[in-house]
């Protein structure tokens, strides 16, 4: 099991504003014009402290039926958290809409497992494998079994009816699939 804590986390202005207006909150209205929000998200993200654990599980092992998205040759699980999150950033930031709290956190935490899953799609692609798509756990039983694999508290995350806490944080799995041999030749 590989544990990173602290790497620099960027939150990506255009994507902050584009779940923003999906939720239907208006940043420009809220104060956050696009140079305002930009020096706003670099303050936001110095004051996170970034967290992943993640590892690779050989299959079949007994976790494989609710932790492994698809049949593959292996499985693997990124726990990522945010720490304390936003909560120093939003006392000093009070004047922000309560809205767009959550919509960083979600952002925060996509950008830690795309930091992770970066480090295991290499590692898949020297065995010659490839990722399934994402699967992220929401239920009680997955999560505890992510929690036990991973070891959630180097993080400091565990689970509290059914949910993980603190809130911000995630768990993911990606299955470790064979590339087809035939991807490239020609008839």
């Amino acid at each position: 099991m590989r544990k990173i804590k602290g790497f620099k986390l960027v939150l990506r202005p255009h994507e902050v504003k584009r779940r923003a207006k999906k939720a239907g909150l208006d940043l420009e209205t809220a104060g956050l014009p696009e140079p305002a929000l930009n020096k706003f998200l670099e303050r936001a993200a110095k004051g996170l402290v970034p967290g992943v654990l993640f590892d690779t599980f050989s299959c079949p092992d007994d976790d494989q039926p609710i932790l492994s998205p698809l049949p593959g040759l292996a499985y693997s699980l990124i726990l990522a958290g945010l720490g304390d999150g936003f909560a120093a950033v939003r006392e000093k930031e009070s004047s922000l809409p309560d809205g767009l709290w959550p919509i960083l956190t979600e952002v925060a935490l996509d950008e830690a497992v795309r930091f992770a899953s970066g480090i295991i799609a290499d590692e898949a692609e020297k065995d010659n494998c490839e990722l399934s798509p994402m699967t992220t756990f929401s239920e009680g039983t997955a999560l505890e079994a992510v929690l036990r694999k991973l070891d959630g508290a180097k993080l400091g995350v565990t689970a509290r009816e059914g949910r993980l806490a603190p809130s911000a944080s995630v768990a993911v799995s990606l299955s470790w699939l064979a590339k087809s041999k035939a991807k490239g030749r020609s008839k």
